[in-house]
């Protein structure tokens, strides 16, 4: 009885390490990836919409959602048509044992390039910062680690601490892509705004 008991959780565990890495197989299909960092990229059409009219709804996106574009906004130039900022998303607090919480900060570079028409939202990341025991009555005190530091990347992570570690990785998947999808939906909803004055 015993025997069969440890060869079920070691093939628990088994099918979870599977789990994690397809669906990490998945989630690279949205981002390419170079040894030290994740670049995030769309294009977005905008149909008869000029150059300088999807600029400005961009720099007014960015203040929206990071509710300070002059601590976001580090380069722009409108003749360029291009934005460069850098801003973060914390996590929600989770609980990684029945002890301890933790909570992560990703910091993304954000790049709009924009043309007549269309724009290219891009989004780079090279760390996520992670605060195990967590404090929450102060503020964020994380310490920053590669995204190679992580499950799957770290090839002798032990199997008991494999999803944990991935969802590091997957906290950042998931902000950037919600950056992306944020901006792309804001600046949509901004300039059809323009339309229906």
């Amino acid at each position: 009885m015993l025997l069969g008991s440890i060869y079920a959780q070691s093939s628990k565990k088994e099918d979870k390490n599977r789990d994690v890495l397809s669906e990490f197989e998945e989630m690279k299909k949205n981002f390419s990836e170079s040894e030290s960092e994740w670049v995030f990229s769309k294009i977005v059409t905008a149909e008869n919409k000029s150059k300088e009219d999807i600029y400005n709804k961009a720099l007014e996106v960015l203040a929206d959602i990071y509710k300070d574009s002059k601590d976001v906004i580090q380069n722009k130039d409108k003749e360029a048509g291009l934005i460069v900022g850098k801003g973060f998303i914390d996590s929600d607090i989770r609980t990684i044992n029945w002890a301890s919480i933790c909570r992560n900060r990703c910091w993304h570079l954000i790049k709009i390039e924009i043309k007549e028409g269309k724009y290219r939202i891009s989004i780079t990341v090279n760390s996520v910062w992670n605060e195990t025991g967590a404090d929450l009555r102060h503020p964020f005190k994380g310490t920053e680690y590669k995204l190679s530091n992580f499950y799957p990347y770290w090839k002798d992570c032990k199997p008991k601490h494999r999803i944990t570690s991935f969802d590091n990785l997957k906290f950042v998947y998931d902000s950037s892509m919600g950056i992306i999808r944020n901006l792309e939906e804001e600046i949509s909803k901004k300039l059809a705004s323009n339309d229906n004055w």
